[in-house]
């Protein structure tokens, strides 16, 4: 059978299967139909939730059928030679980070298997009170000619207190210079939220680099995270975005199972990569 007739058959039997869903919760809801129930209500099974509990099944038997088929396409694939000549950089958004979050998070990040991969911390907040980041920077990745760092005033879209138009722009060339110079580099700047941390990272990167990855200060990397998920992105080109699998604390590392989350919606506390623009 042809890939794209089996493709449309597989997305029209989904639909089909996600419409009956629904209406059976929704038809469930409504009549109420109770299947065991005890004096009061305290303990009930009703119609709704079998529906609920059968789609759950459903969804785990068809889970590991998918697990197991990949398996026996031997994946994961051995990665080509080719991603390793792009070049990456990984963005860390760092807020009032609990101490041991972040150094667990960098220490990870220096643990990651992929040449020449750059590291941008960028800290929502340039005052004395955040400053205990700074320092973890310079514990876990400083020390050497290739870390670099700098505490501005301003953002590039709020000039701090006692800033010029001249002085701005300076520190904006300054935030550049040390992010694109610098394999590790960390930017300490006035705080603006999520995205104007972001938006510093990706604004002074540029062009200079084929992809961003990015995370959040509280994420434990899998060594081949990086790698993985530039695979899938290497491999099909209709793919601009990958997003990993996070777990919670204790759970294990943040590992990329870049082949099933691919172009998956970013959230505050995922992994993700994406092509550079």
């Amino acid at each position: 059978m042809p890939v794209q007739l089996t493709t449309a058959l597989r997305v029209v039997g989904t639909s089909l299967f996600a419409l009956a869903v629904l209406g059976g919760i929704l038809a469930a809801y409504v009549t109420g139909y109770q299947f065991i129930h005890t004096e009061k209500h305290y303990l009930s099974f009703g119609l709704y939730g079998a529906i609920l509990g059968l789609h759950l099944l459903i969804q785990s038997l068809f889970a590991f059928l998918e697990h197991r088929r990949m398996r026996r396409a031997g994946w994961p694939l051995k990665v080509p030679a080719a991603p390793s000549r792009r070049s990456v950089a990984l963005c860390i958004a760092a807020y009032q980070e609990d101490p041991d979050y972040l150094r667990k998070c960098l220490r990870s990040a220096q643990r990651i298997a992929f040449p020449d991969l750059k590291v941008v911390m960028v800290v929502d907040g340039n005052r004395q009170e955040d400053a205990y980041m700074l320092d973890i920077f310079h514990e876990v990745l400083g020390g050497t000619e290739q870390a670099g760092f700098f505490v501005w005033r301003s953002n590039f879209h709020e000039a701090g207190e006692g800033e010029t138009e001249a002085s701005l722009q300076e520190g904006m060339d300054r935030v550049r210079d040390v992010v694109r110079t610098s394999t590790f580099s960390c930017i300490m700047q006035k705080w603006g939220g999520k995205r104007e941390v972001m938006y510093t990272a990706f604004k002074a990167l540029g062009d200079s680099v084929d992809y961003i990855q990015v995370c959040d200060s509280d994420t434990v990397l899998d060594p081949a995270c990086t790698i993985e998920m530039l695979r899938v992105l290497e491999e099909d080109p209709q793919v601009g975005g990958v997003g990993g699998d996070v777990q919670p604390p204790g759970k294990g590392m943040a590992v990329e199972d870049a082949q099933v989350r691919a172009a998956e919606a970013q959230s505050v506390h995922q992994c993700n990569i994406s092509r550079e623009q």
